[in-house]
């Protein structure tokens, strides 16, 4: 990994359930990495530990812990705070507030083999909404992602990835629309998926990227989205990443730091397309 800025994967919204990711980002690494494996079957006896909730108080992290350990009860499942069985899953919240003063919380499930098997995000206006409702929703979303887990066919695990078409990179400032959009493309080749030149394959699918930078009191607060596209124009996921980088650092050639956003980048992407593939498969498609 190119040692350059921390730009952490923190979310990818899907229609699809998440495989393939280590519990813990360490700099300079993006959150998911390429491994495709079959998880272990949920086993509700064995539970879940919830790990708690990053950038989260105190008061709000106990106070949601609590209630989902309560909701996850109610849909059969053992949940714990303190103890985690040989076979248990863990699952850890990452909060974050937008700049309208929003929050989010990002969850992420993980097996005892350190995949991770689902991700969802949740949203509310501000931190004095319910947490009870909250955590029922967190609770309700969690079952229904370990309970709906399908075991991954041998067939779908040599089929090759689909195709796609990136477009150049929008809103970049330097030399980043050239720079990011290659290293982009690099990435995603170095990952086996066939990057085309042309939108003419209609079973292609889009990667659109965007970059978005404010201006805050550390700096420049940096956020890429990367957008998965099918050919009927519907968002079929989206990848984010953000960090906060000196004044100025992407007026000119933005170097190593587009290497270090596209390998995150080419990671989540290829978690995307993984789930499509996935999907297609269960449906019967080609």
């Amino acid at each position: 990994m190119r040692n350059a800025g921390k730009f952490f994967l923190f979310g990818i919204l899907a229609f699809y359930c998440l495989a393939g990711c280590q519990p813990i980002p360490k700099p300079f690494q993006p959150l998911f990495k390429t491994e495709y494996s079959t998880p272990p079957a949920f086993d509700s006896k064995l539970g879940i530990f919830l790990a708690g909730v990053d950038n989260a108080d105190a008061s709000f992290e106990g106070e949601l812990i609590s209630a989902l350990v309560v909701a996850l009860t109610a849909h059969g499942i053992v949940a714990s705070t303190e103890v985690a069985n040989q076979g248990s899953y863990l699952l850890v919240g990452d909060l974050s507030s937008t700049a309208d003063a929003r929050i989010s919380l990002s969850w992420q499930i993980i097996a005892a083999d350190g995949n991770v098997v689902g991700l969802f995000e949740q949203t509310a206006a501000n931190r004095e909404t319910s947490l009870v409702q909250l955590a029922g929703d967190a609770a309700q979303r969690t079952a229904s992602l370990l309970y709906a887990k399908e075991p991954l066919n041998v067939d779908l695990q040599m089929a090759s990835l689909p195709a796609v078409v990136l477009r150049a990179v929008d809103g970049a400032p330097g030399d980043g629309r050239i720079s990011l959009t290659s290293a982009m493309r690099s990435a995603l080749v170095e990952r086996s998926v066939q990057v085309l030149t042309t939108e003419l394959d209609v079973n292609a699918l889009l990667i659109l990227g965007s970059v978005m930078i404010r201006v805050d009191n550390e700096g420049e607060s940096v956020e890429v989205h990367w957008s998965l596209i099918d050919g009927e124009g519907k968002e079929l996921g989206s990848v984010s990443q953000n960090n906060t980088v000196p004044f100025g650092a992407l007026d000119g050639e933005w170097g190593d730091i587009a290497h270090a956003i596209a390998d995150g980048g080419a990671d989540g992407v290829i978690t995307l397309l993984r789930e499509v593939q996935h999907s297609k498969f269960i449906a019967g498609e080609d």
